[in-house]
């Protein structure tokens, strides 16, 4: 058994843009989430698009899809790397089907939507949780080490640096925003199925529009997660 130390798996993001959380999701969760995910991309929430098919704001659909955002220690990661009080930006259902056209090189949100990127901190995460084998034949993630500081768009000329993302269902990719990575080409036969959960610093508009605040009156780190608690951490620098 594989003993996560969310501090480790930190420091591993900071240095080399990303790190890897075997077992993320325990086999009993990752067939729930498959069998939601293989419900909802064949349903009416599935947005097909020319490179993968989509399901957006997964919390709305399976309660068990709610239970990955509280799961033990990913709280502590995401406070280490974004702060207290991060919040969610985007949880999405993706589905890469075979033959579509691969993706660009391309970074995250929000540095993919600053006229001039910062640096310095994290800002955003990408988290990929496989729901499917993740290999060289279906599509895996590529990503490139370090590639996220100083924090640039890519270009030409392309990375030979890449690395493939290859996990069994249940694991976990923890991505920096500015992390250059794509998926590859499926020519595997059949779909490959993930999970992305993003997130971003608490100050940080999130990409998806909020529920109503009642339907989480239940999970005070949802209200947090999801914005509609804001916990003050400091008046005019004092904290209280």
């Amino acid at each position: 058994m594989t003993i996560v130390v969310p501090t480790l798996l930190a420091d591993e993001v900071r240095q080399r843009g990303y790190a890897i959380w075997p077992g993320f999701a325990t086999p009993d969760q990752c067939t729930a989430l498959k069998t939601a995910a293989d419900i909802l991309a064949g349903g009416e929430y599935a947005n097909r698009y020319p490179k993968s098919t989509r399901v957006w704001d997964l919390y709305r659909h399976d309660p068990i899809f709610a239970d990955m955002l509280v799961k033990p220690g990913l709280a502590d990661l995401l406070d280490n790397l974004l702060g207290r009080h991060y919040l969610l930006s985007d949880y999405s259902l993706n589905v890469v089907n075979p033959g579509q056209p691969i993706d660009d090189w391309h970074i995250d949100y929000p540095y993919n939507e600053m006229t001039d990127l910062v640096n310095g901190g994290i800002l955003g995460l990408q988290c990929v949780l496989a729901l499917d084998p993740f290999n060289e034949r279906n599509g895996a993630t590529r990503l490139v080490p370090r590639s996220h500081k100083p924090p640039r768009r890519p270009s030409a000329p392309w990375p030979t640096t890449a690395q493939t993302f290859r996990a069994e269902p249940g694991t976990l990719l923890v991505l920096a925003a500015a992390t250059w990575h794509r998926s590859a080409f499926n020519s595997s036969g059949q779909p490959r199925t993930a999970v992305l959960m993003s997130f971003v610093e608490r100050w940080i508009r999130p990409l998806s529009d909020p529920l109503r605040p009642d339907l989480w009156v239940h999970d005070q780190r949802l209200q947090v997660m999801l914005g509609y608690q804001r916990p003050a951490e400091t008046i005019n620098g004092v904290p209280i």
